[in-house]
């Protein structure tokens, strides 16, 4: 086998993807029912794919899976097939985008200052019981398609319900399993490619079926098997800027994961606990965000979802998805639509064809049941004969009319026969006679009556009246003006000041302050807790006792020295005079004065006073207890200044006046002089957290930035504020809460909507002649709801806001009249827009 053939080229794919902060982490599952807990398993998909990686995962839980589920096809096409799918297959006008509700793009700055990768998103997981997954199936089987089929359908209405902004065509992959046609891949490694359905808003599950089948039946799964095997040729660099060129530009609703039916068959499974169900959920991109995992485990159908940080902001928007997905399932009943009994018998054996060779080719155990589909077809067979006969009896009763003409029709034909009968028998004659004038004749005869014929039948050619069919927009004016970009962040909040309080001395806690507790408050000079200190009062006492003696050493000393120096003469030494004598009963007062307000100071520290005004954040001693020198006893911090980390993006760095400190150097010619100065000054930043439907907001400033880049490549820039007393609610450490600084000002910045904005950074302007001009501009910066344009346009251009299903440079557009009413509302929601601009400059 060749080295070629044990490389694995899917997984270059999912490794491309971590250079760009994308994971490839999928996630399987055991839920307890009664404890409503989950232990999830992860694997990487560079090395499995979904199947593999429960299987991996269920053998480790004893779980002997040996047979696994394989595809229909013995072998992978011949290369003389492949060379006939890549002529035969036909490419799609639809291009690959869609049009989501909402969307948040920055979404990356949140999701690297918590996560590992932009793309982890939280999981909502779903089961239903055993009689609700039987109703299902029946729902399933009046819909005449697969299990799978049913769900891919419901999944499909949920997310256009929910998340899609209007109607429209866009894609879905749609998973096929290949084990079985890849025989130098192991069984549990990336053994599945996929299918590109084309979807709407609406679609039926009979025509999904019918897509997949047909998508199935010309191998297109194979053929993006091979696509993604191009890194034999190009790499994994080449692979790396495929990606980066495909994840700009291709965009899908999602990926559709169903698992089939667990735990194989095998005797040697593990007993059956009704109490416990495995789950299961796939990867989920910016370009795929709508993640899925389904399966059946014992009968009991599990649904699995993850939406992308892209398109979800949050978990309530997957719990409601979810939740619409369950309902459209258990609802099916009331979903399907009314049809014919001859139209129904008609598309009975293809649908049923249809549900066994999809459930046979996408490797799914769930397939329709025979005697259901007997049943329904002799229903059917009995309404179309009972159909029949009541036509057949409406047509044995003729009316009167035809009782009447009937007769004299057929005897009027009958004489018509008579007369002209010799006639043909002569023409016969003649025409046999003369063959060689006769045939060419007769030819031109036909040829003549064929001419007029066509030419009496064929349809007059009419005037249409001219409609206007060119495409109608609304335009905004282009208008220059300065701006302070805003930039958006979220941290938690800290104190400024936070100290753990130790105890200098060994003693007996005594007393504690009724404030001295978790979360209690205090003022500045507060006695928190006091010690024994009856040991460090007689302590005193004894160095008191040293003092007085010291004293009382210094005053002999004086008098010896003072009888010592009668008698000797000037030229004495100094010791003859007593002068070293007194200098050291002086410093024994002074070592004895010390010792005494040691022990004093030691006295005053049994009692431990709050050095400012704040609140307790832990208390870790208690009435009685022995506290050693140095030992923590607690934790307070104060409330009056607050500090908090933000996290921003290199891109958003060049939008702000950071304050931080250069050093200029000037070079002389023989001396270097070192110049301190000080570049930006400090963006005024406002922090915001909602609390029972209110906003509560403090302002406060950016006083530096922390150094270097964090290992999410971000820069981590420190908040300052001051806690509002006035404010009903306190800021208090541990919060989270969003920040909006102020950038710097920008002059001549052209504010517009973000939906005005094309692919690649162009904008449509309408030309005087009311044509499409297509124009590339500089953009400064992307919010969430508008976009900074600082070159590309002149005062004045006309903005063209519709979106366009085809746009061509040049085209003729038709613009539309508004009423006053509705001019007043684009007027007012332009000056919302500019108001905001001038609020925040």
């Amino acid at each position: 086998m060749s080295s070629s053939q044990n490389k694995d080229y899917i997984a270059m794919w999912f490794q491309a993807r971590k250079a760009f902060g994308i994971g490839d982490r999928m996630n399987v599952g055991l839920l307890n029912k009664s404890a409503d807990d989950i232990n999830w398993f992860e694997f990487s998909h560079s090395e499995m794919d979904g199947l593999g990686g429960l299987t991996t995962i269920l053998r480790e839980h004893d779980y002997p899976c040996l047979d696994l589920p394989k595809i229909a096809d013995k072998s992978a096409p011949s290369h003389w097939q492949q060379v006939k799918m890549l002529f035969a297959g036909g490419k799609s006008n639809v291009p690959k985008n869609i049009r989501w509700k909402a969307t948040f793009p920055d979404y990356a700055t949140t999701n690297l200052a918590n996560t590992q990768y932009s793309n982890d998103a939280p999981i909502v997981n779903r089961y239903f019981s055993k009689v609700e997954t039987l109703e299902i199936k029946k729902l399933a089987k009046k819909h005449r398609v697969a299990l799978n089929i049913y769900l891919f359908w419901a999944l499909n209405r949920a997310v256009a319900e929910q998340l899609l902004a209007s109607q429209q065509d866009y894609y879905w992959l749609y998973p096929v399993n290949l084990r079985g046609a890849l025989p130098h891949v192991p069984e549990t490694g990336n053994c599945s490619s996929g299918i590109n359905i084309l979807l709407n808003n609406t679609m039926a599950p009979r025509d999904i079926q019918f897509q997949i089948k047909q998508q199935i039946k010309a191998k297109s799964h194979w053929q993006l098997w091979w696509q993604a095997h191009i890194g034999k040729v190009i790499g994994e660099k080449g692979i790396r800027r495929i990606y980066e060129y495909v994840s700009e530009r291709q965009f899908y609703a999602g990926s559709f994961s169903f698992l089939g039916n667990w735990p194989l068959k095998d005797d040697n499974n593990p007993p059956v606990n009704p109490d416990e169900l495995w789950v299961c959920c796939g990867i989920g991109t910016k370009n795929y965000p709508v993640s899925t995992g389904i399966l059946l485990w014992h009968g009991q159908l599990s649904l699995g979802l993850k939406l992308h940080p892209y398109i979800a902001e949050d978990i309530t928007i997957t719990e409601s998805v979810m939740q619409c997905w369950k309902l459209h399932l258990l609802q099916g009943n009331l979903l399907v639509p009314e049809e014919t009994a001859a139209s129904a018998a008609a598309r009975v054996n293809m649908e049923t064809h249809a549900v066994a060779n999809i459930g046979e080719k996408a490797n799914v155990n769930e397939s329709t049941d025979e005697s259901a589909v007997v049943k329904l077809e002799a229903k059917l067979k009995t309404k179309l004969e009972a159909k029949s006969k009541t036509k057949s009896k409406k047509q044995s009763k003729p009316s009167k009319l035809k009782q009447f003409l009937l007769p004299k029709i057929e005897k009027g034909i009958q004489q018509a026969k008579d007369t002209l009968l010799p006639y043909w028998q002569q023409g016969q004659l003649l025409f046999i006679r003369h063959k060689k004038v006769s045939i060419p004749l007769s030819i031109m005869a036909f040829t003549l009556t064929c001419m007029t014929l066509l030419s009496v039948i064929r349809p007059q050619s009419q005037v249409n009246p001219e409609i206007n069919r060119f495409p109608s927009v609304r335009y905004m004016d282009v208008v220059f003006d300065n701006a302070i970009i805003p930039i958006f962040s979220r941290g938690i909040v800290a104190a400024k000041t936070q100290i753990s309080l130790n105890s200098e001395v060994t003693a007996r806690v005594k007393s504690i302050a009724d404030t001295f507790t978790a979360g209690g408050y205090f003022n500045a000079g507060d006695v928190l807790l006091s010690m024994d200190d009856e040991a460090y009062q007689l302590e005193v006492i004894k160095k008191q006792q040293a003092v007085d003696g010291a004293l009382l050493h210094l005053a002999e000393a004086k008098a010896k020295a003072h009888v010592a120096r009668r008698g000797v003469s000037s030229k004495a030494t100094r010791f003859a005079r007593h002068i070293p004598q007194i200098n050291d009963a002086k410093s024994r007062v002074k070592a004895a004065e010390a010792d005494l307000r040691l022990a004093n100071i030691k006295v005053d520290r049994t009692v431990i006073k709050a050095p400012f005004s704040g609140r307790v954040k832990a208390v870790n001693v208690g009435q009685g207890q022995l506290v050693n020198s140095g030992e923590i006893i607690g934790e307070i911090y104060s409330l009056d200044k607050m500090h908090v980390r933000l996290p921003v993006a290199d891109k958003y760095l060049t939008l702000m006046n950071l304050p931080f400190k250069v050093s200029a150097y000037s070079h002389d010619q023989k001396t270097v002089t070192a110049v301190d100065t000080t570049a930006g000054q400090n963006p005024r930043v406002t922090l915001s957290v909602s609390v029972n439907d209110k906003k509560y907001q403090w302002q406060g400033l950016i006083t530096g930035t922390e150094g270097g880049l964090a290992e999410n490549r971000l820069q981590y820039v420190v908040a300052e504020v001051l806690n509002d007393p006035e404010q009903p609610l306190y800021l208090q450490p541990g919060r989270f809460v969003t920040a909006e600084i102020a950038g710097r000002e920008f002059e001549q910045v052209v504010i517009i909507p973000r939906l005005a904005l094309r692919n690649d950074n162009k904008v449509w302007l309408l030309d005087p002649e009311q044509r499409l001009s297509i124009v590339a501009v500089d953009v400064l910066h992307q919010g969430k709801d508008q976009v900074y344009i600082i070159g590309g346009l002149n005062a004045g251009d006309k903005l063209i806001l519709t979106p366009l299903d085809v746009a061509v440079d040049g085209m003729k557009l038709n613009v539309i009249q508004l009423d006053l009413d509705l001019d007043r509302d684009l007027e007012s929601a332009l000056s919302r827009v500019t108001k905001s601009s001038e609020a925040r400059s």
